[in-house]
């Protein structure tokens, strides 16, 4: 799961468009990502003026970038997916997509292809728990683990600490210092620059914290309700 990590800590939002009618029938962004509808419409606008160009065989992956944001594209039978994130894209990014993708045309495979005959349309159908199945959002926090966006608070560290994890936690202390919480992905940069160790090195060290539940998420409405009153 920590290879893993960095695609998690980058996602700003995931869109499904419908192959046939080339809506965008499902999005939704990071936890923390401001919603930014003008951006959403530059995509949109891009993708319908061929600008972007979305992938056609089923199973095709491709990537573009817009104001500094990368698009990986996976081309589904009846869906595109197109997940936005702030990183480089690399290899876990794609199996993640890939898994994303497969699994939810395999879960809404009937109301994706009578979308707009018996369904009408409505859309509500991916985002209702049923008894049987829950909604896509269910299915997004699953792969993409959206919670490791969110704003973490530090508690004790783990007391076996080896010495570069160390360096990564007092890099976090300093981070949170006066704020209370801290950002995994700017924890992940600053350390990365700051003890000139690889990305890969360093994610596991933060994702061994919070496996560990010395970092722990804040849930949004508690965050936005104590930290930005």
């Amino acid at each position: 799961m920590s290879n893993y990590f960095q695609v998690s800590i980058s996602v700003s939002y995931i869109l499904v468009i419908h192959n046939n009618s080339k809506g965008v029938i499902y999005v939704r962004s990071a936890p923390t990502e401001e919603f930014d509808p003008k951006f959403l419409e530059e995509v949109r606008r891009a993708i319908q003026f061929e600008e972007i160009d979305l992938p056609e065989i089923e199973g095709d992956i491709t990537q573009a970038s817009v104001k500094n944001k990368y698009l990986v594209m996976r081309a589904g039978k009846l869906t595109t997916t197109i997940l936005i994130i702030s990183a480089k894209p690399n290899r876990f990014t794609r199996e993640a997509l890939h898994s994303f993708s497969i699994r939810m045309e395999s879960r809404w495979g009937r109301e994706l292809k009578k979308l707009y005959e018996q369904l009408e349309g409505d859309i509500d159908v991916f985002h209702k728990d049923t008894d049987t199945r829950e909604s896509l959002n269910s299915l997004v926090n699953e792969v993409f683990h959206l919670d490791f966006t969110l704003p973490h608070k530090m508690g004790l560290p783990p007391n076996d600490l080896k010495r570069m994890s160390r360096k990564v936690w007092e890099v976090g202390e300093e981070l949170a210092r006066g704020k209370g919480y801290i950002i995994l992905g700017e924890l992940l940069t600053e350390a990365k620059d700051r003890l000139n160790r690889s990305k890969a090195v360093i994610s596991d060290i933060i994702y061994d914290f919070v496996t560990r539940g010395s970092m722990t998420p804040i849930p949004l409405d508690e965050f936005l309700e104590k930290y930005h009153r």
